[in-house]
């Protein structure tokens, strides 16, 4: 495998559209239960604020060093501005982000007591957009378009990634990679994108068929890959890894390199962001998927919403020896 050319990367401009989020984290220690209720009492440490979502997926491809471009929506108010100027801190450009008066900023809320999530407080409105945002939003990413070297749709389902939104979006830019973290709603809105990238929970639901065994895993990739007409299909497998289906019929697997797991919250996102600005340095598809399932191995071992580095990534894969079995082909 080829080394991580830090020029290469950082001549790589990766657009991700969708769901904007700010992910907050209140850290602390649980000592006693209330006398109000049988729960847990929290007492707060410390609160850490950062990009989540389709903003988290931007953090991690500035922290390979290429450049990333956000385009989505967030509400009038404080959490939208600082959401916004966090993203500008990480040298994010934020040209492509439309205001909505009408909905809040998606916020996530996390308490985690000894590293252990306690409960998730989410404040948001997953209707679709209105037309005028709509509209507003697909002029930015018109504006945009120019230079780009990859595409991510980040789909969470929150009203920002619509049929007509992904239909245009696939249409613009013909020729470019798009990798889309997908909602199983979307499903068949999706054809005409390069990869995917859904987890075995999503992808089975797509596909109408549970995954338990290796053989379910084929049944359902190969029905994706047939009626999505995608170039690769990466579906996610926990702490089994991943596995990569091909144009071509061919299908590996790849096994995690996490040493130990604490928390997956994230690791989606730190996928396609790695995935997306490896194909875009020159790496093909096998390459790409490996280098993405080391790094969610990394970021899984950690606590809380935590992008990838590149320096990170390097010595992880000076030490690591990647394995990838052929299953097919």
């Amino acid at each position: 495998m080829k080394s991580l050319d830090e020029k290469r990367l950082q001549k790589s401009r990766i657009l991700i559209i969708g769901d904007l989020m700010l992910d907050k984290h209140l850290w602390g220690e649980v000592e006693r239960i209330s006398p109000e209720a049988p729960v847990p009492v929290v007492d707060v440490i410390r609160e850490t604020m950062v990009p989540g979502g389709a903003s988290n997926v931007a953090n991690n491809v500035v922290g390979l060093g290429a450049r990333a471009v956000v385009c989505g929506v967030i509400g009038r108010d404080s959490d939208g501005a600082l959401l916004t100027s966090l993203l500008q801190e990480k040298g994010i450009e934020t040209e492509g982000l439309v205001e909505d008066a009408s909905r809040p900023t998606t916020v996530k809320t996390r308490v985690i007591a000894h590293n252990q999530h306690v409960v998730r407080i989410d404040k948001e409105k997953r209707s679709p957009l209105s037309g005028e945002v709509t509209t507003a939003l697909w002029e930015r990413i018109r504006a945009v378009r120019d230079h780009i070297s990859g595409v991510i749709i980040e789909d969470y389902g929150k009203g920002v990634v619509t049929p007509g939104l992904i239909k245009d979006i696939i249409s613009l830019f013909q020729g470019v990679p798009i990798a889309v973290d997908p909602k199983e709603a979307h499903y068949l809105m999706y054809k005409g994108a390069t990869v995917m990238t859904p987890n075995h929970h999503e992808a089975g639901r797509m596909y109408g068929k549970r995954i338990e065994t290796r053989e379910d895993l084929l049944t359902v990739g190969d029905g994706i890959m047939n009626d999505l007409s995608l170039q690769a299909l990466i579906i996610t497998l926990g702490k089994d890894g991943m596995s990569l289906f091909l144009r071509n019929g061919e299908v590996f697997l790849i096994p995690t390199v996490a040493r130990e797991e604490f928390d997956v919250t994230g690791a989606g996102d730190t996928v396609i962001a790695v995935l997306s600005t490896m194909l875009a340095a020159g790496f093909d598809f096998g390459q790409a998927s490996a280098i993405s399932n080391v790094a969610a191995g990394i970021v899984v071992e950690q606590p809380g919403v935590v992008p990838i580095g590149l320096g990170q990534l390097k010595e992880r894969l000076k030490d690591e020896r990647i394995i990838i079995e052929k299953v097919r082909g």
